[in-house]
Order: C-alpha cells, then structure tokens, then sequence
C-alpha cells in the first residue's frame, strides 16, 4: 500500500485517524491474546511433560509385569487370554473453547475395557498386575493424547495472532502513519501557499489604498 495513492484532503486525514485508532486497538487485543495463549501454552505443556513422564513409567511397570507373568504362564496361554477379548475401547470426544481455540475433549468410556477374563488364583500374580496397570495407563495415554491435540491447536492459534500482529507492524500501522505524515504534509504547504497568497493580497491592497487607488 502507498500512501501516495490517499487523496490529501482533510476529510481523509480524519478518516485515516480513526482508522489508525482502531489498528492499534486491534493491534493492542491481538497481543493481549498472544500473552493470554502463552499463558494457556506454558500451563499445558507443563502438564503434558508431567504425565509423560508417568506415562513413561506405568509402560515401564506394564512391560516388566507383563514379562513376568509371559515367563510363568507361557506366551501361548497369554496369546489365548488376549485373543478372547474385545479389540475396541470406546473412547468419548467433544470439543470445548480456550479463549475461541477449539481443542478436543477424549474420555474413555470404562465400561468398555473388557473384565479381568481370569481367575487370580488360577493365573500368575503378574498378569493380574499387568491388567491392573495396563488400565490405568489406558487412562493416562488418552489424556496425554487430548493435551498433545491441545498444545497443538493453541500453537496454531498462536502462530495465526502472530501473523496478524507483524502484519500490521509490517505493512498496515506504516501505510496509515505514512498516509497521514503524508496529507499533514501537502495540507501545511497548502496552508503556507495560502497564507503567503493571503498576505501578498493583503499588501497588494493595502499599497492600493494608500494611493487612492
């Protein structure tokens, strides 16, 4: 945009004021949600970088367990066990509003995870241990899943604010503070060729008068 193209007329120089007024509120809203989304950011991410550490562990604690309980009942006994369950979870998503980002919402339905199909007496302590673990650590990897979908989404409402705040830094604020240094420009020399011309006039008459003219 050049501000050569704005009519210098006094009419566009208060328009471009109040337009200027209204960029740099915007301008303003827009930096304010940046630090609102940072806040959300910095909030989120530590709480993902927690429970992925839990996550971390209880796959850990899963592993060993379920080593164990492979080493005392046989692979195949536990392949048997694993084969006559159900496949699918069910696992509940919405979506709710931070600050007008969409994030998801996931929650686990608990009654979809399949009973223990044993007997702890009949089995290894281990593979009852593994099963109990396994389910909290369901419970942990969906959430961990919704925060990472979430940080996701508050990064790329992020990026977008940031976007328009160096657009208007870049292109916007310059071409209405050049557009108005520009008509405050041809409107003072209009007004000093204006009072040069008005006072020429004025002695051109005074010099009549003097002379009877």
């Amino acid at each position: 945009m050049s501000s050569q193209k704005v009519l210098p007329t006094k009419i566009n120089l208060i328009q471009l004021r109040n337009q200027l007024k209204i960029v740099t509120t915007i301008k303003r809203l827009l930096e304010n949600k940046r630090e609102v989304l940072l806040i959300y950011l910095r909030t989120y991410a530590a709480e993902y970088e927690k429970l992925y550490a839990e996550v971390n562990q209880s796959l850990k604690e899963v592993y060993s367990s379920f080593l164990q309980a492979v080493a005392d009942e046989g692979i195949t006994n536990i392949e048997n066990i694993a084969n006559s369950q159900s496949v699918k979870l069910n696992v509940k998503s919405s979506t709710k509003v931070i600050f007008g980002v969409k994030i998801p919402f996931t929650e686990l339905d608990p009654s979809s995870i399949p009973e223990k199909p044993f007997s702890e007496v009949e089995v290894s302590p281990y593979l009852s241990q593994s099963y109990d673990e396994m389910k909290e650590a369901l419970v942990k990897v969906i959430k961990l899943v919704e925060l990472e979908s979430t940080i996701r989404s508050l990064v790329a409402e992020l990026r977008k604010t940031q976007r328009l705040i160096n657009a208007i830094d870049s292109s916007i604020l310059p071409f209405y503070t050049s557009s108005i240094k520009y008509i405050r420009g041809i409107l003072s020399d209009r007004a000093r060729d204006d009072f040069v011309r008005l006072k020429f006039t004025r002695r051109v008459l005074q010099r009549r008068r003097a002379s009877g003219g």
